[in-house]
């Protein structure tokens, strides 16, 4: 091998998905921890922006 440093790519791939998961996690843990909730319509409004993505990444996927 004459590029040894390669090795450290899947362990940097690991490190920022490992880093997106804590954050993920520890900002519901203070959300859930400090009682804000969204109310109903803020929580249908973020499901049908989530929806709405995906629609369009489904649809780019198979074009």
């Amino acid at each position: 091998m004459n590029h040894p440093e390669w090795i450290m790519v899947p362990w940097a791939v690991f490190a920022v998905g490992l880093a997106l998961k804590v954050w993920q996690f520890g900002s519901a843990l203070k959300r859930h921890l400090t009682g804000t909730t969204p109310s109903i319509d803020q929580f249908r409004q973020i499901l049908e922006r989530t929806w709405k993505q995906e629609a369009t990444e489904d649809s780019t996927w198979r074009t």
